[in-house]
């Protein structure tokens, strides 16, 4: 049966656009004019993983150079298939743009983001028996905190595969309880990112909300601050959602008040899952300490800026102010660790 001329593929573009910095370097001193997309061939639905009901989404990184063509794409998250991975990295390699341009002159824009959704048709929403089956049981053990026989159902669900954004919806919303019961908060909030990662409708939307709030306050307990300050923007503007936005807005307060005193570092634990680790700045000055095992590179892709160099800890990294909304990309060998330290930027930069 084929399946593909039924398939519904919705890409969810969240391409940064470039912020202007008030104060800028002479050799920046121009309006920079964001990148405009010229031809984005659709990702192509893997024909395996429609005709078995999968659906799942990849997130990507990427740079717009100076010929308006994409280069250094990564993928920074995934729904974990690897076929809708091919497939993301395939389509944004051939997207073309009329460059960024800068006093008239075509620059590099460096920081430029999407997310690629592979979604079926309404028909294919519902979860299998088997997984609900099993969902149930896994809920049921936690809350008998009988959390010993959790793990060989999580394994059954994954040797099945999860089919689609409803099944991997709630299979880590269990994961999140799971992890919550064992006060394990590390693995909990990326249980929470991945339940957060698609858009409402797959979760009850009370639930919805709730998990983003916790999301929010595990990014601040973390030093996760862009994130929490960008999820607390996307709980504002859903209905709802107003008792959540109002309690946590005094902390959100006291987020902004800690990014702006540079007397206080802001220390962020690092790790390897894959093949890479990243970060958003709040600051413009860091530095790497404290590492275990090995660390290849460590790039800088700001939204005209990128610069790649090789990890050494100790060694601090200052930023230009003109260099606006910074991430750190950082790779190395699966469970490499180490920590990230935002500080005070050296004065002359």
């Amino acid at each position: 049966m084929n399946l593909i001329p039924a398939m519904l593929l919705a890409a969810a573009s969240t391409q940064a656009n470039a912020e202007i910095a008030t104060h800028v370097d002479k050799a920046l001193d121009g309006k920079v004019i964001d990148a405009v997309p010229l031809d984005r061939p659709a990702a192509i639905y893997p024909r395996l993983a429609a005709e078995r009901g999968r659906e799942g989404w990849v997130q990507l990184s990427y740079v717009v150079n100076e010929r308006g063509e994409v280069e250094s794409a990564v993928i920074e998250k995934s729904s974990g298939e690897p076929s809708f991975e091919r497939s993301a990295l395939n389509a944004v390699k051939k997207w073309q743009f009329k460059p960024a341009t800068q006093n008239n002159k075509p620059i590099k824009q460096c920081k430029n983001q999407v997310q690629l959704a592979y979604h079926l048709p309404e028909p294919y929403r519902g979860v299998s028996r088997p997984f609900l089956k099993r969902y149930k049981k896994i809920i049921k053990h936690i809350d008998k905190n009988e959390l010993e026989s959790v793990s060989e159902l999580f394994q059954e669900i994954e040797e099945r595969k999860l089919k689609n954004f409803t099944e991997d919806s709630y299979y880590w919303v269990a994961k999140a309880r799971y992890f919550a019961k064992k006060n394990d908060r590390e693995n909990e909030l990326r249980a929470i990112v991945r339940i957060v990662q698609v858009d409402q409708g797959y979760i009850p939307d009370d639930m919805f909300i709730a998990y983003l709030t916790r999301l929010i306050v595990l990014n601040m307990e973390q030093s996760k601050l862009k994130y929490a300050l960008s999820t607390y923007d996307r709980l504002s503007k859903i209905s709802g959602a107003e008792a959540s936005v109002k309690m946590l807005a005094p902390y959100i307060d006291k987020v902004h008040a800690l990014i702006k005193d540079e007397s206080k570092d802001i220390w962020v634990n690092g790790q390897i899952n894959h093949s890479l680790w990243s970060h958003k700045l709040v600051r413009s000055a860091f530095s790497i300490s404290d590492i275990q095992g090995n660390l290849d590179t460590l790039e800088v892709r700001c939204d005209n800026q990128f610069s790649t160099y090789d990890v050494k800890a100790g060694l601090q990294w200052n930023i230009p102010k003109s260099w606006q909304g910074c991430q750190v990309y950082i790779y190395g060998d699966k469970g490499a660790s180490f920590n990230l330290v935002e500080t005070e930027a050296a004065k002359n930069v």
